[in-house]
């Protein structure tokens, strides 16, 4: 009895201090021209003659994105606007009070398509694919709270949307209504919005829901091959890390550029991870393979442990770990899944990640400059990816050579993210070098500091590898040999 008594008296203080924000989506007649358009009604505590709302000038790379907001207005004629771009703000002022609503459109604000452009809102007669960052503006009042991340209620109701456009989202498929208990930054402004003439399929793992939407007719993929491979990326993953607990999944793929000639022979493709799933947006032309969209399906979906449930402290500062671990993994598990066989590996890690990383003019930079330049150069980019997975790579080497093979950087792995989830740790630097040297039974910080924080160059030496592996240096570019029986022992995989 007493438990159902503090049952009652603890449900309203979980909602207590939320804002809650209410929304409807409009469907319009050439939303190319006029845009996706959305009307915001909040509630505030104090009445007041003007209101900060927050909209996000700079998302992933994308800068000026407050230009893609238009036709701010209200039913009170008295309401004005200003937009504050190096704000990240639109100032809203209207007569004195607590309640406050008005209407505005997201737009594209560029013509066309653009093989270079990702994360900027795409509003099309045909579709809208817009990051939830984009679409939705949120009341400053919010971020009073001293709350890094602060928790919202999201009512969401999409209107006058006609019978076969799709309604497709990281919160849910097909639903006319949500409400949505959120986090702002890790959930809310993580996710994508969808919809038009999108292709749906699910199935289910472990009697849990995974959706792919997908549009576009494209000249290499088909819908039930790509289907096939993501169902295999599951069940390879969620098994390696022990782990089904994702009660809504979803992949959306989206075509950037299409092209029938040899114009651009190239592929331009990119993968984010976002709240619950992931999203692939791919430039369509003969030459695009197969094997850019299994390495994407594994790298991104690898994210919702590391840098999803394994939560980072510092986010720009761990990319040697949510990002070059994960490399490291996306390869691994693709043999594992049976995408590439061993002798794949072999070559895929001499090719992509060593020599690539020694062929980059910028590899030896500390990793606190990696930051500032990370969405600015392609060299700064890809240092934490290729640092981290030769790291990995050498570290799962020595605990495996260290416990004759009884132990690799796979239980480590695990070991991070339980100690992360049921203690409810973020990821630093010194959580991950105490839980390391369990399993090698000795101090590697100096190492670490030398190697992965200052950018020197890891030298492999005989006695950190295992029998059957070895590294000689050519042309001052780093080549991994192995034989046959070695590479399958340390992927552990059964003659």
């Amino acid at each position: 009895m007493k438990s159902k008594i503090l049952f009652f008296i603890l449900m309203p203080l979980w909602g207590f201090g939320q804002t809650k924000i209410d929304y409807q989506v409009f469907f319009q007649d050439n939303m190319e021209a006029k845009g996706l358009k959305l009307k915001i009604s909040t509630s505030l505590k104090k009445a007041t003659d003007s209101t900060y709302f927050h909209y996000s000038n700079e998302v992933w790379g994308e800068t000026n994105l407050l230009q893609c907001v238009a036709d701010l207005s209200a039913d009170n004629a008295q309401y004005r606007f200003k937009i504050v771009p190096d704000s990240n703000r639109i100032v809203v002022y209207h007569p004195k009070s607590k309640v406050l609503s008005f209407y505005y459109s997201i737009k594209q604000d560029y013509k066309g398509d653009d093989i270079a452009i990702f994360n900027r809102p795409r509003v099309k007669d045909q579709f809208f694919h817009i990051l939830g960052q984009s679409l939705f503006v949120v009341p400053e009042v919010i971020f009073e709270k001293n709350n890094s991340d602060p928790s919202i209620i999201a009512n969401i109701e999409w209107i006058g949307f006609p019978e076969g456009f799709v309604i497709h989202n990281t919160f849910g498929s097909q639903q006319k209504i949500q409400h949505l208990k959120v986090k702002l930054w890790s959930e809310f402004y993580h996710s994508l919005f969808v919809g038009g003439d999108y292709r749906l399929y699910s199935f289910q793992y472990q009697k849990k829901p995974i959706y792919f939407a997908i549009r576009g007719n494209w000249q290499t993929y088909d819908d039930k091959t790509l289907l096939a491979k993501l169902e295999r990326t599951v069940t390879t993953q969620r098994a390696f890390w022990n782990d089904s607990s994702f009660d809504y999944y979803t992949v959306i793929f989206t075509p950037t550029v299409t092209q029938m000639d040899s114009t651009f022979r190239g592929q331009s493709t990119t993968g984010s991870n976002i709240k619950n799933g992931f999203m692939i947006q791919s430039s369509n032309n003969p030459f695009n393979h197969w094997s850019v969209v299994n390495y994407i399906f594994n790298h991104e979906m690898m994210h919702d442990w590391i840098g999803g449930k394994i939560s980072m402290k510092n986010e720009e500062l761990h990319y040697w770990f949510s990002e070059g671990f994960t490399d490291y993994y996306t390869y691994k598990n693709r043999v594992r899944s049976g995408d590439i066989s061993p002798k794949d590996w072999l070559q895929d890690f001499n090719k992509d990640v060593l020599k690539a990383h020694y062929e980059n003019p910028q590899r030896n930079q500390p990793n606190f400059t990696v930051k500032d330049s990370f969405w600015t150069d392609r060299n700064f980019e890809k240092i934490p990816y290729r640092r981290g997975a030769i790291f990995a790579l050498w570290l799962d080497l020595k605990i495996m050579k260290s416990s004759n093979f009884s132990k690799s950087l796979d239980d480590l792995m695990r070991d991070v993210l339980n100690t992360c989830t049921t203690e409810n740790k973020k990821f630093t630097d010194d959580l991950f070098l105490s839980l390391s040297q369990k399993y090698l039974q000795e101090d590697i910080a100096y190492f670490f500091q030398k190697h992965v924080i200052s950018g020197v160059d890891i030298a492999f030496h005989a006695n950190d590898l295992i029998e059957g592996f070895s590294f000689q240096k050519k042309e001052n570019i780093l080549v991994l040999s192995a034989s046959d029986e070695a590479v399958k022992k340390y992927l552990q995989l059964k003659n």
